[in-house]
């Protein structure tokens, strides 16, 4: 039996006794029936934008990777929260972009420059100077204040700037936890497209950690999983969502992981399915027929392992040019890939100098990445969308070759079909989900879904304008010609003699001339 069992009411135990001896009447092979969401919807009759991932909460507007920017991201119709976890000294894990703490707080100057003597170099870290997150306790971090990241930019406000503390991931758990089970019904709930919001987890550096300090971030993560009282509500229990959707209803996982780490990544499959009752609540379902820990593929793992969350891995600009990506991507059992934007994108010298041909290419290529990525049932979340232009000084912003925030996201969303976006200002993104796609001016050849207005998905119909154009001008000239000869033959019968709207040709005798000389004028006729 679980051991989180053990502690749920009585009245629990009861109903669960119950469950158990109704599943015990259902036929073996109708167990495979418990599936969790996928990722990436499957059936046509799916319509929804891509989903919208709040790159660190909404940290155009606030700090990243505090309790009121993953709030406000929740608030702004954001799919899904998205924390950075690193580990702190004492075991803890806590939301931070950076294994170095001076990026984003005010560690170096915290009175007086208390904890200056922390900093120093790492040789897993690039011999790099820092203030590493793991030589801090939970209650030191705890004194610390959140500052804005990108700050250099000025687009965005510092007013909230050493106003918040760093969340640990409980906190943010009970936060969608709260948000989801009493927010949300006040507020209306979700459309049958969508669901409660979930939460999109990346391990930071877990080799890093490994080297530097032997720490292993993963099983600190599926502790903390397994600790968390509500965890196994707001994540797990609930993984049988789908199993009464209808053919056109939707509904995120509410737990996906992320890494730049493969290897991580099948660690945790492998140890969600050895240690699934430390985080199911509800063992009555999972009956035997149900667990199995034999070896197994992605869609497998759907049914009989339900409770293993989407692994998806990230992959970096310089990762997915590789002539042996996709030999690696299949060695890995995930259900995404979160490349670099810059993966997607034509390069910066071929914009700068206007190489018409290169840049339809480097399209051509993207869109074929992406197509090659559905075709292996993965979905494709790039990062990042943000709303400054970037430039020398700004890097990671609006590349030069679109002119705003919603032509790059159009471009993500109606030429290249993403399944989902993580951006850091949500509202940007859910208003060129809901203004939808021009389909006569896409320049795609693969029918995926699209973005459709009031939130349905238009489906381009794959077509190619020359072949279509060549098409109806070869079928105008031929129907001209035919009714060109048809009004020829029936003019020339005299079939239109008559007709309301014509005139009758008729023959008209010649006018009589005068041929004699007139002397008076004196000039000869000629």
């Amino acid at each position: 039996m679980n051991r989180k069992s053990l502690n749920l009411p009585f009245r629990h135990h009861n109903m669960s006794f119950l469950v158990t001896q109704l599943l015990i009447l259902i036929p073996r092979n109708n167990a495979g029936s418990i599936n969790r969401c996928p990722l990436r919807p499957t059936s046509d009759s799916i319509h929804r934008p891509p989903l919208i991932l709040g790159h660190r909460g909404a940290s155009f507007h606030l700090p990243e990777h505090t309790l009121p920017s993953y709030r406000l991201a929740l608030e702004l119709g954001a799919d899904y929260i998205e924390p950075d976890l690193v580990p702190t000294k004492s075991g803890e894990l806590i939301a931070m972009h950076s294994v170095d703490l001076n990026g984003t707080t005010n560690v170096h100057d915290y009175n007086n420059g208390q904890f200056r003597d922390r900093a120093r170099q790492s040789e897993a870290n690039s011999n790099e100077w820092g203030y590493y997150v793991h030589d801090f306790t939970y209650e030191e971090i705890q004194l610390l204040r959140v500052k804005q990241r990108v700050a250099e930019s000025g687009a965005r406000s510092s007013a909230y700037d050493l106003m918040f503390s760093i969340p640990t991931f409980s906190q943010i758990v009970n936060l969608l936890h709260d948000w989801n089970t009493r927010e949300l019904p006040l507020i209306g709930r979700p459309s049958k497209v969508g669901g409660v919001a979930g939460i999109y987890v990346e391990l930071k550096r877990s080799q890093f950690f490994e080297k530097d300090a032997n720490i292993s971030i993963a099983d600190l993560f599926l502790d903390e999983l397994a600790n968390h009282d509500k965890a196994s509500e707001l994540l797990f229990d609930h993984v049988t969502l789908c199993e009464g959707l209808k053919y056109d209803e939707y509904r995120v996982p509410p737990l996906v992981v992320q890494s730049f780490d493969g290897a991580t990544l099948e660690y945790l499959r492998t140890m969600f399915k050895q240690r699934w009752e430390d985080f199911v609540n509800e063992d009555a379902v999972f009956l035997e027929g149900i667990v199995s820990n034999e070896t197994s593929t992605v869609a497998e793992d759907e049914i009989n392992h339900p409770w293993i969350p989407p692994l998806v891995l990230l992959v970096d600009h310089t990762q997915c040019r590789q002539n042996e990506f996709w030999f690696m991507v299949a060695k890995y059992h995930i259900s995404g890939i979160g490349p670099d934007k810059s993966c997607l994108l034509p390069s910066e010298i071929d914009v700068n100098e206007n190489k018409h041909s290169h840049i339809e290419r480097s399209k051509k290529e993207a869109r074929e990445w992406v197509a090659k990525a559905h075709s292996e049932k993965l979905a494709v979340h790039p990062w990042t969308l943000r709303l400054e232009m970037e430039s020398k000084g700004q890097t990671g912003g609006v590349p030069s070759y679109f002119s705003s925030a919603e032509e790059e996201i159009r471009y993500y969303y109606c030429e290249l079909k993403v399944d989902g976006i993580f951006t850091e200002n949500i509202a940007i993104a859910q208003i060129v989900g809901n203004e939808g796609c021009d389909t006569q001016q896409l320049s795609t050849t693969s029918k995926w879904p699209i973005v459709g207005k009031g939130g349905q998905v238009c489906v381009d119909e794959e077509s190619n304008l020359w072949f279509f154009g060549l098409a109806f001008m070869a079928l105008g000239v031929f129907v001209g010609s035919i009714i060109t000869c048809f009004v020829w033959s029936c003019a020339s019968k005299g079939y239109f003699e008559g007709a309301i709207g014509t005139t009758r040709r008729v023959s008209l005798p010649l006018p009589e001339v005068d041929t004699s000389v007139d002397d008076d004028e004196g000039h000869d006729v000629l």
